[in-house]
């Protein structure tokens, strides 16, 4: 969790939305080209191409194992199993692969989200089961009453645990570029930039960013570390020089007409994807709409109505009061251990802004030195815009280092919840140095209480730059929902047990 004792009040320069060649997006440029003039114009290799069938082989093989087992599995529970004749039910089994192709679950080049793919993947279960019954009607096989629902609830235990080990399988082959594709960026501002950092910080999806071409020249050798190639209009020529299998394009940084020329300028082997040119807008809020052909967004309005606050409150309140029974012991023993090693108080606090802009107190327990803030003058800041952090700040004490590891310092924030000042998943708590110069676009994460956790939390945490930190959280408040709480604080588990991005 990200809240570090004291931040620097910088100016916020960046202004939020999305702008082509605008000023936020080309701040550390100059910085960039000193370290590396441009990056070094590496061909990248391709990977084989078969690969992505034989990893549509490989999830086909998967699923006869997986399948077989649950048929033996719930002949065996209802008692119907016979080893000595071949029960004529199994022969079903050549129907399921047949579905699932039909549902689209051997197409491993379309990129989905798990749990798109965990839908279709039930619903082809579904009706694979209905032709099971139907096999077992029209044959007049006999076969127990109670095998049909145990073969539905065991199929999506074994089914979905073989997907779920292909699924790692090619994660662990992207991550690793085997698999992945050289992709390409069209656009320079601030989406595009976005996109970039986004793709680099999660190699398991599949694209191995190249670099980026911009839409209008303007003579920037690097950005983020990586090089801009050129102009959209030498993008035929660029993709072919750089073995590019996938080109991104930003939908704020390119109109009509630069989207077909990309598109008519590309050989059909390179996939094309765009993004929409809307801020904080989750996929699940968009419906197409086909008009005399063409193609229409129709955006889902959110609005977090009194209903559902009533809701997330009532989560909050039952969650934190069996984590406050449960982390009592803990937190005595934290309190002691600061006491006994460094003089000063046991917590923390500092004043953070809240739901509409109103300030609170938040707690924590103390990780540095008394008399933290006068020495950070003479300290390197590592972060950009208002945070300040150092991986290894002088300031912290030894039994803070590892409570900061650990995020075990934030325990005290489950009373600032149950106060009602904050909230367990939501925005990250910013100082009111930070919130007094934030741009009209960026007021939106104000809206609703901070949280203890959220995804900013689950993405990247220290790693994130601070735009992406206003980025994931203008994205939770405008797209907030009862099962997207549930699913950042499973996520919350795993990425305080290893660390991941903690200072």
């Amino acid at each position: 969790m990200e809240l570090a004792e004291d931040r620097p009040p910088s100016a916020l320069t960046h202004e939020g939305g999305w702008s082509e060649g605008e000023a936020g997006g080309v701040e550390l440029v100059g910085e960039l080209q000193m370290r590396s003039a441009i990056a070094p114009a590496v061909t990248h290799k391709a990977p084989t191409r078969p690969w992505p069938l034989i990893l549509a082989f490989i999830t086909f093989g998967v699923d006869l194992i997986a399948l077989t087992g649950a048929y033996i599995l719930a002949k065996v529970m209802v008692g119907d199993f016979q080893i000595s004749s071949a029960h004529p039910v199994f022969a079903t089994i050549a129907i399921w692969p047949v579905v699932f192709a039909i549902y689209g679950l051997y197409d491993l080049r379309r990129p989905t989200h798990a749990t798109a793919e965990l839908q279709r993947l039930f619903n082809a279960i579904a009706i694979n089961v209905l032709l099971v019954v139907l096999f077992i009607f029209v044959t007049k096989s006999k076969s127990s009453v109670d095998f049909i629902p145990v073969l539905l609830v065991v199929s999506l235990v074994t089914v979905t645990a073989g997907r779920l080990l292909t699924r790692r399988l090619g994660h662990s082959l992207n991550a690793h570029a085997v698999t992945s594709q050289v992709t390409l960026i069209a656009g320079t501002n601030d989406e595009a930039r976005a996109l970039a950092r986004t793709l680099q910080r999660r190699p398991w999806m599949g694209y191995r960013v190249c670099g980026f071409v911009e839409v209008t020249q303007s003579g920037l050798g690097v950005i983020d570390g990586l090089p801009v190639f050129g102009t959209v209009e030498d993008i035929a020529q660029i993709s072919t020089e750089r073995n590019v299998q996938s080109v991104i394009i930003a939908g704020s940084a390119a109109g009509g007409s630069t989207l077909q020329s990309i598109d008519s300028a590309l050989s059909p082997e390179i996939s094309v994807r765009v993004s929409p040119g809307l801020a904080n807008l989750g996929a699940a809020r968009i419906i197409l709409e086909p008009i005399d052909g063409m193609a229409l967004f129709s955006l889902r309005r959110h609005r977090f109505s009194r209903r559902q606050r009533l809701l997330k409150r009532t989560v909050d309140l039952g969650v934190t009061s069996v984590a406050v029974v449960i982390a009592t012991p803990v937190m005595l023993a934290i309190a002691l251990a600061i006491k006994l090693t460094s003089p000063g108080p046991v917590l923390f606090k500092q004043r953070r802004v809240g739901a509409h802009e109103r300030e609170f107190t938040i707690l924590k327990f103390r990780t540095m030195v008394v008399g933290a803030h006068a020495q950070r003058e003479a300290l390197d800041n590592e972060a950009d815009g208002l945070l300040f952090k150092m991986r290894r700040d002088p300031r912290v004490t030894r039994v803070g280092r590892f409570l900061r590891k650990t995020s075990l310092d934030e325990l005290p924030q489950l009373f600032n919840v149950l106060g009602g000042a904050m909230s367990l998943v939501g925005p990250r708590p910013a100082l009111p140095e930070e919130t007094a110069r934030y741009a009209e676009s960026q007021r939106g994460r104000l809206r609703v209480k901070p949280g203890v956790t959220g995804l900013w939390q689950v993405n990247g945490r220290h790693d994130l730059a601070f735009e992406d930190y206003v980025r994931y959280d203008l994205f939770y408040v405008e797209n907030w929902s009862l099962t997207m709480d549930l699913y950042i604080l499973a996520k919350t588990i795993p990425a305080l047990l290893t660390a991941r991005g903690s200072y």
